[in-house]
């Protein structure tokens, strides 16, 4: 796949929105979610449309743009009651102009936990504007969800998905979680073919990552956990790769697959440096063409910035002041050079090489010739014509790969 290579980033733009609330947080997960009995959700949802509306009052240009995607993540969002996702779709549509919003954006999603919605609120989410559902089902085995510390069953990820077809939804996505504590390969294998089964447009298909802070690091940190080795994660993740493009999925970025047409529109605007506003507590944004600096001068390679991640804090800042920014920096030509290249090595058609003369001056061959050299001769990066891209053996270890290069 390789849309959006040569749209201009300064003409169109992603939103992202983040609802951080949960039931129960996982104890795998690192992202920005809070365990809460009562969501503030309307608090919440106006929060975010006054942050967006102050955006744009404050950079005009923004109203302008192209919106091509928005993407409701989490957290939770199908927490959130389908009236304020309606007003939340609503609002974004209001603070755009009506040329570049006259059509409902490309794809808009919204990531579903099953057993959190039921097929009425999935409607109202249709009927709101959101065209691609991402149920976060991660295994339909029982004992495996149980040892991943989720709060649903197999049969309410498999009810979620009836429901969502029910609602009329036609792009539907799935994430699998391989490298569960005590998990086989026989085991992730029948993962891999019930989510075949049931023909979804997309899956999302990544092995259990420990991260700092979160409780499984503690009982890794202890050795009271165990978990397949790294060779056993290794094979499960190419039995993925050889089970999904059998069936006929594209494989088109590590840890994604899609029928042809279905790949994740907004999250290539992440793997292609396109522009996008982060709405929400602890969202992030990036805009390739930023405000002026103290000498009133724009950075020449993109502004990033990050929100307060705490949700009471977040809307009292943005009640208070319209903005709960915690912090901002511009990119150096370095630093936009090294996310062109370990971004664009995510995606399995790899790295358009002529491209890099036009946005940065220079050659990809006198930036990284000799650790391509050293990687070709190791069978981790191949070329095909006038792109770089990671090999089967790269793929499983990019992650060093994306270090050595940076």
């Amino acid at each position: 796949m390789r849309i959006h290579e040569k749209i201009n980033t300064t003409e169109t733009l992603g939103v992202y929105i983040h609802i951080p609330f949960c039931i129960k947080k996982c104890p795998y997960c690192d992202f920005n979610s809070i365990t809460v009995t009562n969501i503030p959700e309307k608090a919440y949802i106006e929060a975010v449309l006054k942050e967006l509306t102050i955006h744009i009052e404050r950079e005009p240009a923004l109203s302008n743009r192209t919106v091509d995607t928005i993407y409701i993540g989490g957290g939770t969002p199908s927490l959130i009651s389908h009236y304020n996702i309606g007003k939340l779709i609503r609002g974004i549509r209001e603070a755009f102009s009506d040329a570049n919003y006259a059509a409902m954006p490309q794809e808009i999603t919204i990531e579903v936990n099953p057993g959190t919605v039921k097929m009425d609120a999935l409607s109202a989410f249709r009927d709101a504007g959101i065209n691609r559902i991402s149920i976060g089902a991660q295994s339909f085995n029982d004992d495996k969800l149980k040892s991943l510390g989720r709060f649903h069953s197999a049969g309410e990820s498999l009810a979620s998905y009836e429901y969502a077809r029910m609602a009329g939804f036609e792009n539907i996505g799935i994430d699998l979680m391989f490298g569960a504590p005590g998990e086989s390969e026989g085991g992730w294998e029948a993962d891999i073919k019930a989510a075949i089964s049931l023909k979804p447009e997309h899956i999302a298909a990544y092995n259990l990552t420990i991260e700092k802070a979160t409780p499984f690091f503690k009982l890794q940190d202890s050795g009271n956990f165990s978990l397949p080795s790294e060779e056993e994660q290794a094979l499960m993740y190419e039995l993925a790769i050889d089970k999904l493009v059998s069936a006929g999925y594209n494989h088109y970025e590590i840890s994604n697959f899609s029928l042809s047409g279905y790949e994740s529109r907004h999250n290539f605007r992440y793997w292609m440096n396109m522009d996008y506003i982060g709405l929400g507590a602890g969202a992030h944004s990036y805009i390739s063409s930023p405000d002026k600096n103290s000498q009133g001068q724009a950075p020449d390679w993109g502004t990033r910035w990050w929100n307060e991640s705490r949700p009471s804090l977040y809307m009292r800042q943005i009640n208070e002041t319209g903005q709960a920014i915690a912090g901002k920096e511009g990119l150096t030509k370095k630093e936009a050079l090294e996310e062109a290249v370990f971004l664009g090595l995510r995606k399995i058609s790899g790295v358009d090489i002529n491209l890099f003369p036009e946005r940065f001056g220079i050659s990809f061959e006198n930036l990284y010739m000799q650790k391509i050299a050293v990687l070709k001769r190791e069978g981790m990066i191949c070329e095909d014509g006038n792109r770089i891209r990671l090999t089967r053996k790269g793929l499983i270890l990019s992650d060093e790969i994306f270090a050595g290069l940076i």
